[in-house]
């Protein structure tokens, strides 16, 4: 493990004769960097997996990027994200998850309460032949 923590260390190490320059990490372990310019002028952008968990081609979770720096790879924005960033995106999904799932909670007491509501017995009478029950009666306080 300090091994790969050293071979990481080196890696960020923006020295002169690299041909690519370390822009920043997310806490998924992925690190980005910036190469030479493309044929249209703009730095090539590339992200590299973690080297304890290089994936294949059928392994690929894009969910595993974070977001602004998959925007950042597609050149959408300029500035790479800072972690605080990052950390501060993934507290409001998670609070939006919670937040939904209580909704969600909710919506299945009302539910239940509807169709409770709905199994009362009718006034209206029920069945044939000898299933025939007769519905309840109730008067009403209305005189005429």
């Amino acid at each position: 493990m300090v091994f790969l923590r050293l071979i990481n260390t080196w890696r960020t190490l923006n020295l002169p004769w690299r041909s690519q320059r370390f822009v920043g990490h997310d806490p998924n372990g992925h690190m980005y960097f910036e190469g030479a310019p493309r044929a249209d002028g703009r730095a090539r952008r590339i992200i590299q997996y973690p080297t304890f968990s290089q994936p294949t081609y059928h392994e690929y979770d894009p969910t595993d990027i974070p977001v602004q720096w998959q925007a950042w790879l597609r050149y959408v924005r300029s500035e790479p994200p800072t972690i605080e960033e990052i950390q501060r995106d993934e507290a409001r999904r998670l609070e939006t998850i919670r937040r939904a799932q209580e909704i969600e909670a909710k919506e299945q007491l009302r539910i239940e309460a509807q169709k409770a509501q709905q199994q009362l017995p009718t006034t209206q009478p029920e069945g044939q032949g000898e299933t025939f029950e007769p519905g309840a009666w109730t008067p009403s306080s209305k005189r005429q």
